[in-house]
């Protein structure tokens, strides 16, 4: 049985707004094992990157993370400045959103890789550090030219791939890339979708939660999808029980309009606000009922790999 290299209970983020806590993401538990790749499914606004950030433990005071988030037996929530240094980067690292502009602008890549890998003490001397940028930059299918290049002379196809052998620099167990081929046309994006495939095969990548909203990616990325809306998860299952078996009205919803548009899943949004007690696509259902407006449902098992939040299902 394979190893849960991550495993997340009841994980709540509340973002400290206008004298209020709101929830982006309410009462969530998934596992994720050792060698799969977990895609997040959802529209803007559904949570998907809290749910990265609070895995990685980067959301800080006023706002507030509750919850269990435990990496092999080690309990995140509770690890010290010392243990979350060693835990980003070497356990768990991330690619950002806005990854493709925090290159530094006035260092080569070279010269920032270097800097990452002895901070970290993912290398011990300079000229390991430097031998370790040019395997690293061939690893994701760039040359050791890229080295000495700054960020300006770069495509976004290969700033995004610099990013990616940044973040797998340490081997970490659990990489999470959140939205990471959004800002590319569609050629460079296949590429690094293909990349991020050839290196899960190799083993150079653990496990991975993969966010995005586009369907097609998550279909062609994804062991196992987990559907969200406005911060609650609605349905999780293999990819197969998602995309050709969903369960949920909002997941139905959503592989209707991928039938209808080739565009992505924004044009589907369905509004609405986090924090609702009820169902969030209550207003939008056509099988709502009474109780559906006044308590999230119970998450029910429709086989061992497939689960809905929704009472259609259960009791």
């Amino acid at each position: 049985m394979p190893e849960k290299t991550l495993e997340v209970e009841n994980l709540t983020v509340s973002y400290f707004i206008k004298n209020r806590f709101v929830d982006a993401v309410k009462d969530l538990s998934f596992n994720l094992v050792t060698g799969e790749i977990l895609g997040i499914l959802g529209e803007s606004g559904a949570g998907k990157s809290s749910v990265g950030w609070a895995v990685m433990r980067m959301i800080d005071p006023p706002h507030r993370v509750t919850g269990r988030i435990v990496n092999r037996g080690q309990d995140v929530m509770s690890m010290n400045e010392r243990e979350l240094g060693e835990y980003r980067w070497r356990r768990a690292a991330m690619i950002f959103q806005t990854a493709m502009n925090s290159l530094d602008p006035v260092s080569t890549v070279g010269k920032s890789f270097r800097r990452l890998l002895l901070d970290k003490q993912i290398a011990g001397t300079g000229s390991e550090a430097k031998s370790m940028v040019g395997e690293l930059l061939d690893m994701v299918g760039l040359t050791p030219l890229v080295a000495d290049m700054y960020p300006f002379e770069l495509s976004g196809g290969m700033k995004q791939r610099v990013l990616i052998a940044m973040a797998l620099a340490a081997r970490p167990d659990v990489l999470i890339a959140d939205e990471p081929t959004t800002a590319l046309d569609t050629l460079t994006q296949f590429s690094i979708l293909n990349t991020i495939l050839d290196l899960r095969r190799s083993e150079k990548i653990g496990s991975m939660i993969f966010i995005s909203h586009d369907l097609s990616v998550q279909a062609f990325m994804a062991d196992r999808v987990m559907v969200m809306l406005k911060g609650r998860m609605v349905e999780l299952g293999s990819k197969e029980d998602v995309f050709d078996k969903p369960a949920h009205p909002y997941t139905q919803f959503l592989m209707q309009s991928l039938k209808f548009s080739s565009d992505n899943i924004r044009q589907a949004e369905v509004g609405g606000r986090n924090g609702g007690k009820g169902c969030p696509f209550v207003q939008f259902c056509a099988h709502a009922m009474e109780r559906c407006h006044q308590e999230f449902p119970h998450t029910t098992s429709l086989s061992a790999t497939h689960s809905v939040a929704c009472y259609l299902y259960g009791e």
